[in-house]
């Protein structure tokens, strides 16, 4: 009877030790599940996730682009999720569109990666020259704030100044002869 009683204290002493340490992993899950997968409450892990949508999508026609290096300013409203009376906060975030010379289309914000500046498109590589102090093969973006300048052709490649890394690109959806501007690239400036 005395190792059956031994028994059961044994069970019942590793059941009280375990109880914390389940309740532990149990809390550290809701975090853990939040950080694989945002939504908008904790443990909702089929819901909606609370990561930033576009507000409407932004559209272009093939026509908009009669020659290559034909840039076109846009301005694309973007949603995030906030804990306020509206349940979001909508940004304006301007970008450039431009026509390649290979006949591609691609996006970029025009909000200067290095500290938030508004860039400019700098069609000719002397203009360039004289106000950004960088003679470029070809067009290419150029911030006035601190004369960081992107390589359009090189996928927005940094070629001069202080950035860290190519401006933010938008995705474009080709539908027929249009062209949508549906997301933004994930990340901020820096």
């Amino acid at each position: 009877m005395t190792e059956e009683l031994s028994k059961s204290r044994r069970i019942f002493l590793k059941t009280a030790a375990a109880i914390p340490l389940a309740a532990t992993f149990g809390l550290l899950a809701s975090p853990l599940l939040r950080y694989l997968r945002p939504t908008l409450k904790p443990l909702d892990v089929f819901g909606k996730s609370d990561q930033p949508s576009a507000e409407e999508s932004v559209v272009f026609k093939d026509s908009d682009f009669p020659e290559a290096w034909t840039c076109l300013p846009f301005v694309f409203k973007q949603s995030y999720i906030e804990y306020n009376p509206e349940g979001k906060e909508t940004r304006m975030i301007p970008g450039f569109i431009v026509k390649l010379p290979n006949g591609e289309i691609v996006a970029y914000s025009r909000i200067c990666p290095h500290l938030g500046c508004i860039f400019n498109f700098v069609k000719d590589p002397s203009e360039c020259a004289k106000g950004y102090n960088f003679k470029p093969e070809g067009p290419v973006f150029a911030c006035p704030c601190h004369l960081s300048v992107y390589d359009i052709a090189q996928g927005g490649k940094v070629v001069s100044g202080p950035a860290p890394r190519p401006p933010r690109h938008f995705d474009i959806k080709r539908e027929g002869d249009q062209y949508k501007i549906v997301s933004l690239e994930a990340g901020g400036i820096a």
